[in-house]
C-alpha cells in the first residue's frame, strides 16, 4: 500500500471518529418517557404547578387561549421546540466587566430580554435544555428572582420532547412575538441569592445555616479545579451532594420520596440552606430540586459560588474568606 492511500485512509479515519465524537458530545439523546408515569410523579411533588411535561406545552402552543414562551438553553438554535426562543450563558449572566464571571445578569437586562420575548405579567415561561438540565433551572431560578409568577421547568427537557415525537425546528427570532414592556415588580433577590458576605456569615453561624457544595467529587476535593477558577478546594463546613444525583438515568428529576431520601440529612437540619458550585448554575439545579420538588423553603443559592469566593480567597486574599476555605493551595 503507497503513503497516499495509506494518508488517505488516515484521513477518512479520523474524520469519523472525530463525527462520531462530536455526535457524543453534542447529539441530544433521545429519552422516551411514559406520559402517565411522569405526570403522576410530578403530582407527588410539593409544587407541581413548577413542572411541566412535553403533552402539556404542546397542548398549551396549540391554544390561542394561552400565552407561553418557551426558552431553551442551548448552545445551538438550530435544533429546538418549535417557537421557543433560544439562550446561552452569556445572553442572562452579566455583561459589564467584573474581575470573576457567570454571575446573572442585572434586573434591567432580564427585563429587556423579557421585553424582547413578548414576555407579560402573566405569561407562563417554560424553560428546557438538553440532556442535562441544570442550565434550564440556572434561568427559571433568575426569573424567580426577577418576581415572574409562572415560571415552569419541561421535566427532561428537549430530550423528552423529542422522545415523545414532536418535532424540532429553528428558535425563534426577536420579532416573531409583539415586544412589550416587562417590569419586575417584584423583584425578590434578597430571598433567593446569598451573597459573599452570608456565606461568610454561614460558615460562622454553623447553627442557622447549612452550606451545601453541589459540584463534582474532585472539586470538592480539591484534586481538580475548573476554568474560572482561581483555585482548588470548597467552602469550610460545606457539605456534598453532587446535583446530578437528583437526576433519574431517563433525564427526568426522580420521584419525591427519592429526593427526600437523598437530601434526607440535608432536610432534617432545619436550617437555612446555601447551595453553591463553580458559578451558580448546578447549586440552582439542587435549590429548585429542594424547593419545588420536596417543598423545604429555606434555600438560596449562591449566585457568585466558587468562582467569586475562590477570587476573594486567592486573587484578594481576604482572610475572612481565605481562612475558612478547606482543601486549598496557597
Amino acid at each position: 500500500m503507497n503513503k497516499k492511500v495509506i494518508s488517505s485512509l488516515t484521513i477518512v479515519v479520523a474524520l469519523v471518529i472525530g463525527f462520531f465524537v462530536y455526535q457524543n458530545i453534542t447529539a441530544v439523546k433521545v429519552q422516551e418517557v411514559n406520559v402517565s408515569a411522569q405526570q403522576s410523579k410530578i403530582n407527588e411533588y410539593a409544587h407541581p404547578e413548577s413542572f411541566i411535561t412535553p403533552e402539556e406545552l404542546k397542548a398549551m402552543q396549540e391554544d390561542e387561549n394561552q400565552d407561553v414562551v418557551a426558552i431553551g438553553v442551548l448552545k445551538s438554535k438550530d435544533e429546538a421546540i418549535p417557537g421557543s426562543f433560544v439562550l446561552w450563558r452569556p445572553d442572562y449572566q452579566e455583561s459589564k466587566e467584573v474581575p470573576y464571571g457567570g454571575v446573572a445578569a442585572p434586573k434591567e437586562d432580564m427585563e429587556k430580554l423579557l421585553s424582547d420575548f413578548g414576555v407579560k405579567e402573566d405569561t407562563t415561561i417554560v424553560t428546557y435544555a438538553a440532556n442535562d438540565q441544570h442550565d434550564a433551572t440556572r434561568l427559571l431560578w433568575q426569573l424567580k428572582v426577577l418576581g415572574h409568577e409562572d415560571v415552569r421547568l419541561l421535566d427532561g427537557g428537549l430530550n423528552v420532547w423529542i422522545g415523545a415525537g414532536y418535532e424540532t425546528a429553528a428558535a425563534a427570532e426577536v420579532g416573531d412575538r409583539p415586544k412589550t414592556d416587562y417590569v419586575a415588580t417584584n423583584f425578590n433577590e434578597e430571598a433567593l441569592n446569598a451573597d459573599l458576605e452570608e456565606v461568610v456569615e454561614a460558615v460562622e453561624n454553623t447553627e442557622d445555616y447549612y452550606l451545601l457544595d453541589t459540584r463534582s467529587e474532585s472539586e470538592e476535593t480539591g484534586s481538580d479545579t475548573k476554568q474560572g477558577a482561581f483555585g482548588p478546594g470548597k467552602i469550610e463546613g460545606s457539605d456534598w451532594i453532587e446535583y446530578s444525583q437528583a437526576t433519574a438515568e431517563d433525564g427526568t428529576l426522580k420521584s419525591k420520596a427519592e429526593l427526600e431520601e437523598l437530601y434526607a440529612d440535608v432536610l432534617k437540619s432545619d436550617k437555612e440552606i446555601i447551595c453553591y458550585c463553580q458559578s451558580g448554575v448546578r447549586s440552582a439545579y439542587t435549590w429548585f430540586v429542594l424547593t419545588q420538588a420536596i417543598g423545604y423553603d429555606k434555600v438560596q443559592n449562591y449566585d457568585g459560588s466558587w468562582i467569586e469566593w475562590s477570587y476573594n480567597a486567592y486573587e484578594k486574599q481576604d482572610p475572612a474568606v481565605a481562612e475558612h476555605t478547606e482543601n486549598g493551595k496557597f
